[in-house]
């Protein structure tokens, strides 16, 4: 009998994705931007449909005014501007709407989604489920740890388990927190090893495969065979002090505590009071709610 599969979803890409590219004219009652909101459900709405999951739970990234990060390295995330006030109050209704549809939801202000969708996955596959994790962020693949399990770029529909991982981004899923930590992340502002990228990441990895290992074998990266690894040998041997700083950053926490962090996940169905007084708010048309209510019957 196959196990139950729970689908955990990287909220807030999906929401900035929305962002971008519905226009500003779809607002809510009172005049307010809401096409945010409108291509969150949306694809909220697409997903339900196609797979009817059982369990669903949605991560979202909330203000980390204690955040986990920022005390390791202060400067995370510093080069990123804040989010507009009129994204912020689209992220609120957001959560509303996953509450209103019955979706499980979960934020944070010391944890990022990564580490609540972390520490979900790994409660959950304790407790006998497969996993697929929703997002486009390379990050999350490595919460992939066998091939029942699925990272799922659901835009582009790529579908990755763990080989597919390693065949896509040249390293293992349980590598990837330390190709990135070799690398880093303009992203997320993590300062990388100058001249290192994640192919040359990958090179090393094959051989030695964590930072821990790398940073014992220094001596050693120039003996491997590629081009330029004396020069590597050099830049990693420069470097080396931010590699376990970098290693914690890229790590996705996978026992962190935050509120309902225990919550049952099963989709409870829509709470139609409260969908409709939200839908009410957001101006949204009968046929969005139909067809929303018609996902009850699935």
């Amino acid at each position: 009998m196959p196990k139950p599969r729970a689908y955990l979803i990287d909220s807030s890409i999906y929401i900035f994705r929305a962002w971008h590219v519905y226009d500003d004219s779809i607002t809510d009652t009172d005049g307010n931007p809401a096409n945010a909101v409108y291509g969150f459900t949306e694809f909220l709405f697409q997903l339900i449909q196609q797979k009817n999951p059982a369990y669903i739970a949605c991560a979202f990234d909330s203000h980390q005014t204690d955040s986990y990060r920022c005390e390791i390295f202060p400067d995370y995330k510093a080069n990123r501007p804040p989010a507009p006030e009129e994204l912020i109050v689209q992220f609120e209704y957001c959560r509303e709407f996953c509450r209103a549809a019955g979706i499980a939801e979960f934020g944070s202000n010391r944890y990022e989604a990564d580490d609540i969708i972390g520490t979900l996955a790994t409660r959950l596959r304790n407790e006998g489920y497969d996993i697929t994790i929703v997002s486009a962020d390379k990050d999350l693949t490595q919460l992939i740890t066998g091939d029942k399990d699925a990272w799922w770029d659901f835009a582009r529909g790529n579908v990755l388990n763990h080989k597919g991982v390693e065949k896509h981004f040249g390293v293992k899923p349980e590598q990837i927190a330390d190709m990135l930590a070799l690398s880093g992340d303009k992203i997320d502002n993590i300062p990388g090893i100058p001249g290192i990228g994640y192919k040359m990441a990958s090179n090393i990895l094959k051989k030695y495969e964590t930072v821990e290992s790398i940073l014992e074998n220094i001596d050693n990266i120039s003996k491997m065979k590629f081009r330029g690894s004396a020069r590597i040998q050099n830049l990693v041997n420069e470097h080396q002090q931010i590699l376990p700083m970098n290693k914690q950053l890229t790590t996705i926490v996978t026992d962190a505590e935050f509120d309902n962090h225990q919550q049952d996940i099963r989709w409870h169905g829509i709470n139609e009071d409260a969908f409709h007084e939200l839908f009410d708010r957001l101006d949204a048309s009968n046929i969005r709610r139909k067809r929303w209510l018609s996902l009850q019957s699935i």
